[in-house]
């Protein structure tokens, strides 16, 4: 069934949308990137106007997405659980991050590559620290493997790391020392091997700095 479109006002609490009135009842709200075309006086149908309301969702989805992600990267999990959480339907849940894909707004092998690069130099860490890290924002093995594979060796990781406390426990005795330094390595996920070395490295360095 045919019905009349009688008016057009933009909202007042958001003028990127548009409240569409047919036969001088309000009917629904649109954002007005969906509704450009709409023109008072203009016969819509009710399928139209249904076809109308789900681009209106999916260009609402669209735009919370592109916010949250304006911040920072984004994992593909990330962004999807955040759609969820707004209560957005299920498959449109799955259009939005089909397009933000396609765009190459959403890349998972970029962002594991962009956050391990990011964490080696802010917050060294063990191989299997940020596997775990990256696996809980759903990334798969396969990527993180593969952005691993440009990260510089677990032994550099463990002595950078170490080397931030070399200060906080400069007046400790050896065995307070190791016994610390093991404890900081540890918590990171280091292997005992690379631990060992590192320990021992500093310890080498302490030796030395003490003797000038």
């Amino acid at each position: 069934m045919e019905k009349i479109i009688t008016a057009l006002e933009p909202q007042k609490n958001n003028p990127e949308r548009i409240n569409v009135y047919i036969d001088d009842q309000f009917a629904f709200g649109i954002s007005c990137f969906v509704g450009a075309w709409l023109k008072r006086g203009a016969k819509i149908e009710d399928a139209k106007i249904q076809e109308l309301l789900r681009e209106d969702q999916h260009e609402k989805a669209l735009q919370r997405a592109l916010h949250y992600i304006a911040y920072q990267p984004r994992s593909e999990k990330e962004v999807a659980d955040k759609l969820a959480a707004a209560e957005i339907d299920e498959a449109i849940v799955e259009e939005v991050m089909q397009e933000l894909r396609e765009k190459n707004y959403l890349n998972d092998q970029r962002f594991a590559q962009d956050w391990i690069e990011s964490r080696c130099v802010s917050k060294p860490r063990s191989y299997r620290f940020y596997s775990y890290e990256l696996k809980r924002k759903g990334i798969s093995e396969e990527k993180i493997d593969q952005a691993l594979q440009a990260a510089p060796p677990e032994e550099d990781l463990a002595y950078q790391l170490g080397r931030k406390y070399m200060q906080r426990y400069a007046a400790l005795n050896n065995d307070e020392f190791k016994k610390k330094m093991q404890g900081v390595l540890a918590r990171r996920a280091f292997s005992y091997d690379v631990i060992r070395q590192t320990i021992n490295k500093l310890n080498l360095e302490r030796k030395m700095e003490e003797s000038e």
